[in-house]
């Protein structure tokens, strides 16, 4: 029997962050197979706005409403690490 899909496949190492995660988000959805909440914690990741598009999206909103500021400030690029 072949794939269901031809697109590409991830495997997750379950560290003991990544297992936190699930543990988490198993309190949320406890109905759902633990292998299968990680499309589920994608998801709630993209439409709570914590996506890199999402917050490039809300960076540029706010760049320059910071009064005397033309640009947000960026810790990570103004001090020395």
């Amino acid at each position: 029997m072949g794939m269901p899909t031809t697109r590409p496949r991830h495997s997750v190492t379950e560290t003991d962050e990544i297992s936190e995660i699930l543990d988490e988000a198993s309190r949320k959805w406890s109905d759902v197979p633990r292998a299968k909440l990680i499309r589920l914690i994608m998801l709630d990741w993209v439409a709570s706005g914590r996506s890199p598009t999402s917050r490039s999206q809300a960076r540029a909103v706010l760049e320059g409403s910071l009064p005397g500021s033309s640009v947000l400030y960026d810790r990570s690029q103004d001090w020395p690490a």
